[in-house]
């Protein structure tokens, strides 16, 4: 059960970098209302299942949980991906600024 919670943890805690980053590259609040719905939307299935794993102990092998973690985990590739190209933009935009 400490490696379900560690892992958890884990991947809840790479989607928040991934959110924070697409935060901090976009200052715009109808943006931000955005980013933080889909934060819980990417969050809340893995959530909801590992709590309910912990809580009732299943005999066989729990699918739901492991289908959340996969979805987290692609949610997570995808939004660090994006967070990533966003911060490079934001960059580039500062440096051609700055050269006129």
């Amino acid at each position: 059960m400490s490696n379900l919670v560690t892992l958890t943890i884990a991947s809840e805690a790479f989607l928040l970098l991934s959110f924070i980053m697409i935060f901090l590259s976009s200052r715009n609040t109808k943006k931000n209302v955005l980013v933080v719905v889909l934060l819980i939307i990417g969050g809340a299935p893995l959530l909801y299942l590992a709590i309910d794993h912990v809580k009732s102990e299943y005999v066989d092998a729990n699918i739901g949980l492991g289908l959340a973690f996969m979805f987290t985990w692609v949610y997570s590739v995808i939004a660090f991906i994006i967070a990533i190209i966003l911060l490079v933009k934001k960059k580039r935009n500062n440096t051609i600024s700055k050269e006129q």
